[in-house]
């Protein structure tokens, strides 16, 4: 069963564009070296140095494998350093979605 995550983080506005480079490296990072985890990242609209990243891993084993990563850490220590305060993530249970159901075609 998959286990998604989110992760919410504020970064310091003289460092936006370095720490935006190292959002996209660490998506292409994810997307080339592990293939049971994706990671997205959004933008608040409102306030541009806040950030909420979506994390699916297919699986624990995945999971574990994403946190151990060499790319893991190394986004994990460019985002403290460039970082407003810490990185708030929390484990997400599925509770219901739109998606669970057919939709009617008209």
């Amino acid at each position: 069963m998959a286990v998604y995550s989110l992760a919410r983080f504020e970064i310091r506005p003289e460092v936006r564009k370095e720490a935006e480079e190292a959002m996209h490296a660490y998506a292409s990072y994810v997307r080339k070296e592990l293939d049971h985890s994706t990671w997205t990242v959004y933008r608040d609209g409102d306030v541009p140095d806040r950030y909420v990243a979506m994390i699916r891993d297919e699986t624990p084993a995945a999971v574990e494998r994403r946190r151990k990563a060499d790319g893991t850490k190394t986004f994990e220590a460019a985002l403290a350093a460039l970082s407003a305060g810490r990185v708030e993530v929390m484990r997400c249970d599925l509770v219901t979605s739109s998606d669970l159901g057919r939709r009617h075609r008209r």
